[in-house]
């Protein structure tokens, strides 16, 4: 098996665990069981727990940047493109291995032992957002908006998606009685047409 096998499989049972176990309790052993791997292979591979941690993260933030740039705004009206952009972006966050991600990056970066170096690194996301949700935005308006008007939309856009997508996804996580499909849908129906709403306000 390659090493970059060995890798992937160790970064997916450790996303494993951690949705199964939770952040604390996904211990190296517990990864290293799942993964069908010893520890001294993890550390061959990555060094510490906190290291592997970081590719965890760094695998989400790979994801998300792949749904950015694979997302097709197509459509003839602006609640028809806002569509795509809000399936886009679920189409990341909706995914259970996010609530994985988000466990690594809330924890990590409220560590006071984490290094400086894993904290700079978890910081990435927001750069590779930074880079891509504006050339989404525009496809979206489809209005020659100034710069500054176009990160701003793209900033309140992203953010309320983005929240949307996860307050459903922790709901969905506990034992309470899920959305139905017709549930979904009228809600993402509803959050495109706020979204249209909230455009004119946002432009100056």
């Amino acid at each position: 098996m390659s090493e970059d096998s060995t890798r992937a499989r160790v970064v997916d049972a450790a996303i494993a665990c951690i949705l199964d176990e939770g952040f604390y309790r996904a211990s190296s052993n517990k990864i290293a069981k799942q993964a069908g791997v010893t520890w001294g292979v993890i550390q061959y591979h990555f060094g510490t727990r906190e290291a592997l941690l970081l590719a965890v993260h760094e695998r989400g933030v790979d994801e998300l940047d792949r749904c950015l740039v694979e997302a097709e705004i197509v459509g003839d009206t602006l609640e028809a493109r806002l569509g795509s952009f809000v399936d886009a972006l679920w189409a990341y966050y909706r995914r259970p291995e996010f609530l994985a991600y988000m466990q690594v990056m809330l924890n990590l970066s409220h560590d006071p032992t984490t290094a400086d170096s894993t904290q700079a690194a978890l910081k990435s996301v927001g750069v590779r957002v930074n880079e891509r949700v504006p050339a989404l935005v525009r496809a979206v308006v489809g209005a020659d908006l100034s710069n500054a008007e176009i990160d701003r939309i793209g900033r309140f856009f992203y953010n309320v998606v983005r929240g949307l997508a996860l307050d459903q996804e922790l709901l969905e996580a506990m034992p309470v009685e899920h959305s139905t499909a017709a549930e979904f849908d009228a809600q993402r129906a509803e959050l495109v047409r706020v979204l249209s709403r909230a455009l004119d306000s946002l432009v100056d």
